[in-house]
């Protein structure tokens, strides 16, 4: 189980984009520098909370810290996670009478980063279990790195304990980010991703700042389906040809997330609304995992949408994902039901993905 925490780490890291140093995130990057000092009796705090909106870099921020930080020191122990994900594999490990043991694996950890606090407002019933973690770990001074969308002080409910230890460690703030700051995003991208941008370079990175106010995310997510359409389609990209394709984004019809499920649960032989369900019932972890791979294989749609769809965020999502990725080499007979699956998908009637 601490076996499967520790491989789900390294792969997220794997799948890291490259990160470009704004105005807004500048002071954040300043104070993640304190996981160099992995267990350091000097730090005053060991818990570093990162908070800001959905899209405002938090997932990208942390994830490139850790992998600067592995670069620098090859043997450092850590794990990256999210809070639903650290919290259901310790309920796990009750169940199995494996606790003990799961806090002592803990114990080794130098850094362990947890995504998504603000998840314990739904769940509070993890919350003591959460505290008990931190608790752990801050005895054994491990740096611990915290991401939530809202600032502890914000979230109800939360357990006081729990608002004490965060408050006595390092609280930051990101910002969402300026216009200027995603045109600057926009223009990395085109070069990034070779697009064939006509000059004036920066008339294209304006004019999708302004018709798309997204999440940093989201607007990759553009730039990427440019690049993809530009291996079938080459043409020199100005303002005008990015006028049309957007008129054309809006017109096409795309497959929905309800038709995803309803064929997976279909296949798995459980209830559709048990898959877009908070259970946490085991024969539901695989089918919820293989729907939201084939709605972002098949839509392309940013992991904040699809985590919307299935009321979770886009970390989990980004987790389950992982999970599957790495479930799918081992088991033939579930990889060939994907694909399967994929197929029957791809000949269905596309509409509205809402």
């Amino acid at each position: 189980m601490f076996d499967e925490l520790l491989n789900s780490s390294r792969v997220a890291l794997h799948r890291i984009d490259t990160y470009l140093s704004l105005p807004e995130n500048r002071l954040a990057r300043a104070a993640l520098t304190r996981l160099d000092t992995a267990r350091s009796p000097q730090l005053s705090g060991s818990i570093t909370v990162l908070s800001g909106p959905a899209g405002t870099g938090k997932s990208l921020l942390t994830q490139t810290t850790i992998a600067e930080l592995t670069r620098r020191q090859p043997r450092c122990r850590f794990a990256y996670t999210s809070v639903q994900d650290l919290c259901e594999r310790m309920l796990l490990a009750t169940e199995h009478q494996m606790l003990a043991e799961f806090l002592e694996q803990c114990r080794t950890l130098e850094v362990l980063v947890c995504e998504d606090l603000d998840w314990l407002e739904q769940e509070p019933s993890f919350q003591s279990g959460f505290l008990m973690l931190v608790e752990t770990l801050e005895e054994e001074l491990t740096q611990i790195l915290i991401t939530s969308r809202k600032s502890v002080g914000e979230m109800d409910p939360l357990d006081q304990r729990l608002v004490s230890r965060c408050h006595g460690g390092l609280c930051v703030k990101l910002p969402p980010l300026s216009f200027e700051s995603r045109v600057r995003l926009l223009q990395h991208w085109f070069q990034e991703f070779r697009l064939p941008i006509l000059k004036p370079f920066a008339a294209s990175a304006q004019f999708l700042a302004e018709q798309l106010p997204v999440a940093p995310h989201q607007l990759r997510q553009v730039v990427v389906d440019l690049a993809q359409l530009q291996t079938s389609h080459p043409s020199p990209i100005d303002v005008k040809y990015l006028e049309q394709w957007l008129t054309r984004q809006t017109r096409t019809p795309r497959l929905s997330f309800a038709s995803i499920v309803d064929q997976v649960a279909e296949a798995f032989g459980v209830a559709a609304d048990e898959i877009r369900s908070r259970s946490r019932q085991h024969g539901l972890a695989v089918p919820r995992q293989c729907a939201m791979w084939l709605a972002r294989e098949l839509t392309g749609r940013p992991l904040e949408q699809i985590g919307h769809y299935f009321d979770r965020s886009h970390t989990t999502v980004s987790h389950s994902l992982s999970k599957l990725n790495e479930l799918l080499p081992l088991a033939p007979s579930l990889r060939q039901q994907v694909q399967k699956l994929r197929q029957q998908l791809k000949e269905l009637p596309r509409e509205d993905c809402a």
